[in-house]
């Protein structure tokens, strides 16, 4: 039996003002995420893909349409209550890591935690405990400088998890990794999503990868639909 959705969005437009021209990104985009699924986001280069993930963590709004999570639309709540869903229920892990440079793998994978006014020490513990389960266990007081790509992004996926969100909003993840490290960070999402029940809803410009994953969609003139693998270019 099919379970409900974990996160709908409906109907969703947006549009940015370009050289005063309204340049059309969303129109009428729907779709669903299911828990424990690994999905997947395709389309061509300047499609929307980044703008309907922001909206789906809350991190942008849309012009018309809703996401809700659990069935409680997101952006109709009062007062801070976005950034309490990004906090608790979402994670997200981006094309740039977004590392602070001057704080060590633990510090940086700490800060939802402390964000989230949680006591010092059990957050540690976490982010310990997702570090080490992500191979950094001998990396916890090195600073991003002092780590390589893979490494970097590792860091930021034991960020993304510190809170123990239901979803984990990855844009173009491996976009600035190797193929090696490339490979390294989806059997890391895959072990996670076996291991942990992890949900995953990725942003790939990569057909390998996007044929790895669970489900497939595929933007395209501002609507969202279903792909089957072996039409993944």
């Amino acid at each position: 039996m099919k379970t409900e959705p974990l996160l709908t969005a409906t109907e969703l437009d947006k549009s940015y003002n370009s050289k005063a021209k309204a340049v059309e990104v969303l129109a009428d985009a729907s779709m669903e995420v299911h828990s424990g699924e690994i999905l997947g986001i395709v389309g061509a280069s300047g499609s929307g893909k980044s703008t309907l993930l922001h909206i789906l963590g809350g991190l942008d709004r849309p012009d018309s349409g809703n996401v809700s999570f659990k069935g409680q639309n997101i952006f109709s709540q009062g007062n801070g209550f976005l950034e309490q869903f990004r906090n608790q229920h979402i994670g997200f892990v981006f094309q740039t890591f977004n590392l602070l440079p001057d704080f060590t793998a633990l510090e940086n994978a700490m800060f939802p935690g402390l964000i989230a006014n949680r006591d010092k020490k059990s957050v540690q513990e976490k982010a310990e405990e997702m570090l080490g389960l992500l191979g950094l266990k001998d990396r916890l007081h090195h600073k991003p400088g002092e780590l390589s790509g893979g490494e970097t992004q590792r860091v930021a996926l034991a960020r993304s998890l510190v809170n123990q969100p239901e979803i984990v909003l990855a844009d173009e993840p491996t976009g600035n990794l190797d193929s090696r490290a490339s490979e390294q960070f989806m059997d890391l999402a895959r072990k996670l999503n076996e291991e942990m029940n992890q949900t995953f809803v990725i942003v790939t410009h990569s057909a390998k990868i996007a044929r790895s994953l669970d489900r497939v969609l595929q933007l395209a003139e501002g609507k969202v639909e279903t792909i089957g693998k072996d039409l993944i270019l």
